[in-house]
């Protein structure tokens, strides 16, 4: 029993210097930065130093909320001095301060280990280091105008100069607050040299037009610039004093003020562009044409300032005897420093069913002149054309002549039977009977057939509904897969699919036509996928984002509604 007693209290000393033991082979991590000031949107590290190994993989993402984490770095080094091992493991972060004032490095975790808090006082930068032509880095933007109207194209413009060389260097996407805009890349950056009081600059320019989608006032926030000066760069270059100093830039932030719907525009699309024409051209003269032969006519809106998707269904009414067949419309799309081109071609295959002269009706098209801020109008006048029938008509005295001779046969049959005694035909008494038991019989025959006809088009009704219903959720699941995997000529495909078979408008041809069902969150998102397909430069599409769209709309309650005076469905067609 002592023995016993005597080996739990053995086994319970052993655990407690063990966790002792532990204790002081614990890793100790001192943090600390190279520098304290610092300057705003300069960088510094932040400096993390353990004598013991440590297998942790710290995590940073902390340091975000106040700063940008422009690199990290781990470092290890062993060393034996007469004998003595010594070991120092080092992580160092890079980081650029967001705003000034004092502010807290918050404690990091290295597995069981916490590392105490800091403090750092951030400084203004000096106005001759921000967009000064006497720094050695700065960023220049501008705008084509700072009022635009809703929807009207701003190109706006960034230019990089560089009086060294830098390494690493990336410039930051522009962004908006205060309202939502569709913003797209323009062209290919350019690059040319200048001075600037004395000095040589190598510059980077950048340009991007912005639709904005809702007036009132609009920020667009500064772009940022990061990278690299300094430093050999070689692989082995492990000189702590010869390392390359990250350098950060920002632009100064654009103003504007956005311009919503003037009053005076009456057209029914709102389309704000520097120029708008219509044409149209036909595979065969309309004013050659005979009945029954067909032809193509195309017609081409071509604008200077609107991005192709943006451009309405170019619709025209014939007359009821010219058969139309209208296919899928075209997007052509351009650019120059002005911005964007955008061409549609609506095509038709038409066909007269009869000959004879008509009248191809005018097509007007109303838009805004953003040059010289008035409402135009973009039309085709109105023709005359002359279709050749596909028979000759019989001629009039033909037809006389005819009908004389039909009456002259007939009475020569009238005296022929008044010389043979031939007496009339009399309907007997039994006849009118017969005549109402046939009528009788018609009637339940037709009966009949109506009854079993109903009883089968109801019956065809509820398959062809279970089959819309079994469509409509296959196209929903290729929807889905689509967005998920980032497809958009998939996405577009099967939205489509799923749209004609949800609605009865089986004139849903394209995605602009989708935007009458829908808010102007999801007219935004449609919007992006038509840039993304139909665009000048590749962008990238979120499906994710726009499955998520999708799935929140309650299309079956939307109606088209255009209230004079308010903003209507974006690029309503």
């Amino acid at each position: 029993m002592l023995d016993i007693k005597l080996h739990i209290e053995m086994k319970i000393i052993f655990t407690l210097l063990l966790l002792i033991f532990s204790q002081l082979l614990m890793a100790e991590i001192t943090v600390k930065v190279d520098r304290d000031p610092v300057v705003v949107d300069e960088s510094f590290h932040l400096i993390f130093e353990s004598d013991q190994k440590v297998d942790a993989k710290p995590d940073f993402s902390s340091l975000t909320n106040s700063f940008t984490v422009l690199d990290t770095r781990h470092r290890s080094n062993t060393q034996i001095t007469n004998g003595k091992i010594s070991y120092t493991q080092m992580w160092i972060v890079t980081l650029i301060a967001n705003k000034t004032g004092t502010l807290g490095i918050p404690s990091i975790r290295f597995d069981k280990e916490l590392t105490r808090p800091l403090s750092i006082n951030v400084l203004a930068g000096s106005p001759t280091t921000k967009g000064s032509s006497t720094d050695n880095i700065f960023l220049d933007v501008e705008v084509n105008t700072k009022s635009p109207y809703v929807q009207e194209q701003l190109v706006y413009t960034v230019r990089l100069y560089r009086a060294i060389v830098t390494n690493n260097a990336s410039l930051s996407e522009p962004e908006v607050t205060g309202g939502q805009a569709v913003i797209n890349k323009l062209g290919e950056d350019s690059s040319f040299e200048t001075q600037r009081n004395g000095k040589r600059y190598v510059v980077i320019e950048r340009q991007y037009v912005i639709f904005p989608q809702s007036s009132g006032p609009m920020t667009i926030q500064p772009i940022v610039f990061q990278g690299q000066t300094g430093g050999t760069g070689g692989f082995f270059s492990f000189d702590r004093f010869n390392q390359p100093t990250s350098v950060v830039r920002r632009s100064k932030p654009v103003e504007i003020n956005v311009k919503p719907i003037p009053d005076s525009f009456t057209g029914d699309t709102w389309l704000p562009a520097n120029q708008l024409t219509i044409e149209e051209q036909w595979s065969v003269d309309p004013s050659k044409l005979e009945q029954g032969e067909a032809t193509t006519r195309t017609l081409t809106l071509k604008a200077n300032g609107l991005a192709a998707s943006h451009l309405p269904e170019i619709k025209s009414h014939l007359p009821d005897t010219l058969k139309q067949y209208p296919d899928q419309p075209e997007f052509d799309e351009s650019n120059n420093a002005d911005g964007y081109i955008g061409v549609r071609r609506d095509k038709m295959a038409i066909i007269p069913t009869e000959g004879g002269d008509f009248t191809l009706p005018a097509i007007k098209i109303p838009w805004w002149n953003t040059e010289t801020d008035k409402m135009e109008v973009a039309d085709l006048p109105e023709r005359n054309i002359h279709i050749e029938s596909s028979t000759a008509p019989v001629p009039v005295d033909n037809v006389i002549k005819q009908q004389g001779t039909l009456d002259q046969a007939t009475a020569t049959e009238s005296e022929n039977n008044e010389q043979n005694n031939l007496a009339p035909m009399v309907l007997t008494k039994e006849e009118p009977i017969w005549r109402w038991v046939s009528l009788f019989l018609l009637v339940l025959w037709l009966l009949t057939v109506i009854l079993f006809w109903k009883s089968k088009r109801s019956n065809s009704v509820t398959d062809t509904k279970a089959e819309e219903n079994i469509s409509d959720r296959k196209n929903l699941k290729k929807i889905q897969q689509a967005c998920k995997n980032n497809e958009p000529k998939l996405t577009q495909q099967a939205l489509l699919d799923w749209a004609k078979g949800h609605w009865t408008d089986k004139n849903i041809n394209n995605l602009n036509t989708l935007k009458e069902y829908s808010d102007e969150g999801f007219m935004v998102k449609l919007d992006e996928l038509n840039n993304c397909l139909y665009g000048s430069s590749a962008t990238e599409w979120d499906g994710t984002s726009f499955l998520k769209s999708f799935e929140s709309q309650s299309f079956d309650n939307k109606q088209s509604v255009v209230v004079k005076g308010k903003l209507e469905p974006l690029y309503k067609t």
